[in-house]
């Protein structure tokens, strides 16, 4: 993006001054991209809500009914849950990221 600034040459007075134009080359604010972050927001909690099922941390040392359903199963439901909140957050801090850019 360029900035044309206008500067005048020469002394006050009732006579016309001649103008030079300066050219500036000017970057645009970055912007960060949401779909990255919510992705890698994901990802990220998908792996912990499966490490959480898998590390068995929550797991019930001594069940009243017996279960059906595999390790595996409860590492998916988990890592579910993780990659729903760890995308929601992630596409928070994308847009907390994004306002900043726009008072800088």
């Amino acid at each position: 993006m360029d900035v044309v600034t206008l500067s005048s040459v020469g002394g006050p007075g009732p006579e016309v001054t001649p103008r030079s134009r300066t050219v500036r080359r000017v970057k645009p604010a970055r912007r960060p991209r949401f779909l990255p972050f919510i992705v890698t927001g994901a990802v990220v909690g998908f792996v912990i809500g499966a490490v959480v099922a898998l590390g068995g941390w929550f797991a019930d040392p001594s069940p009243t009914v017996a279960s059906n359903y595999a390790p595996s199963a409860g590492a998916g439901y988990l890592g579910l849950l993780g990659a729903v909140l760890g995308g929601l957050l992630a596409a928070v801090a994308a847009v907390l990221v994004d306002r900043r850019a726009d008072r800088a």
